[in-house]
């Protein structure tokens, strides 16, 4: 063999091989791709009203809580956390997906004027978005008492967990509290929650948020108090989800006065805000807004709040000069007595309903 056949074989073989190696990739970037569209449903513009409902804390403890004095009050506005998990059944089974509240609304700035404007959401072919909220998630003192977990924590994998005092030490949930679940819920059924959604969380401040004192600044540990509670809401935002003031001290706010509003948005601003950072969401306490006081309205507004919400029967939307304005639906007891028999209910109550805890007459 001469001297130049032996040159341009060798030149030859790094181009096979690079040859092949592309061949290869683009095989596997292709069958990618193909398994990619396959699996990968289409997006299309939602045309109908998106429904957003909310929950407050849950009833972890039903034996405690409907036998307790304020049994009324958890029956009526609360559902337990066996019924939570079987609405989230639900409502997957009837085509419901998570979808981020940020996606149906954009802010505009132009010339100094802010607008609020609503978006269709992008959702798979076939599902029905959904906007999950939950109300209150500080834990208030009678609730942890007779009810609830006590306060979110980071366990030791990193993952948001529940904690409840029992005496001996603690104990550590993932199925008896509406984040958590939802959280151990999309774990189970990733394509319930769209671009990875998650929901919102209303704070209000005077018994402090997510189970800690932040309420009590001039007491020894409240800075420990503070920061843990940081890292809870920090690790809380980096999953996904979102905050709203749903004011500081729970007003019915259209009856208050002027003075006693400010006072409730500074004290939010000054106890609430550090902890969970910015939002633009104010969730209205009992639902009452304010549009209809200016001065009201104007002061939310100047502390950038331009995205409120309501309590109503129907999903509605109003946007006004600035802002927008969105009802919910509240799911409790108070829905499953109003919509058990009604065509158009969001999911099957009677699939619902843990008649070994809540009690029969209280469900009818």
């Amino acid at each position: 063999m001469n001297i130049k056949r032996l040159i341009l074989i060798f030149l030859s073989v790094p181009l096979l091989i690079l040859s092949c190696a592309n061949l290869n990739s683009n095989a596997t970037e292709n069958s990618g791709d193909v398994s990619l569209h396959v699996n990968e449903p289409e997006m299309v513009l939602y045309e109908d009203p998106v429904f957003h409902i909310f929950f407050h804390a849950l009833v972890a403890r039903p034996e405690t809580a409907f036998r307790s004095r304020h049994r009324e009050h958890f029956l009526e506005w609360y559902v337990t956390a066996h019924e939570y998990r079987k609405i989230l059944d639900e409502l997957y089974a009837n085509n419901y997906v998570l979808i981020d509240i940020h996606e149906i609304y954009e802010v505009i700035n132009t010339e100094n004027r802010v607008r609020v404007i609503y978006k269709k959401p992008l959702v798979p072919e076939g599902k029905k978005p959904l906007i999950i909220s939950i109300d209150d998630l500080s834990y208030y003192d009678i609730v942890r008492r007779n009810a609830s977990v006590h306060k979110l924590i980071i366990d030791n994998n990193g993952n948001i967990a529940a904690w409840t005092d029992n005496g001996t030490g603690g104990e550590i949930s993932y199925d008896l509290d509406a984040v958590t679940y939802l959280e151990e819920f999309i774990r189970k059924h990733p394509d319930f929650s769209v671009r990875s959604a998650r929901g919102i969380i209303a704070l209000t401040g005077f018994e402090g948020v997510l189970g800690y004192a932040t309420h009590r600044i001039n007491n020894s540990g409240y800075e420990e108090e503070k920061q843990r509670a940081i890292a809870v809401a920090n690790r809380l935002k980096q999953l996904g989800w979102h905050f709203a003031s749903h004011s500081w001290g729970h007003p019915h706010l259209p009856e208050i006065t002027i003075e006693q509003f400010i006072a409730d948005a500074e004290r939010w601003d000054r106890e609430v805000r550090p902890v969970i950072g910015h939002t633009n969401l104010y969730i209205y306490p009992y639902g009452e807004g304010v549009e209809g006081n200016e001065q009201k309205h104007r002061i939310l507004r100047e502390r950038n709040f331009n995205v409120f919400f309501g309590v109503g029967n129907y999903s509605y939307r109003r946007e006004g000069r600035g802002y927008i304005y969105f009802s919910r639906r509240n799911i409790d007891g108070v829905y499953f007595r109003t919509y058990r028999n009604r065509n158009d209910r969001l999911f099957n109550i009677e699939n619902v309903i843990d008649p070994a805890r809540r009690p029969v007459r209280a469900a009818l």
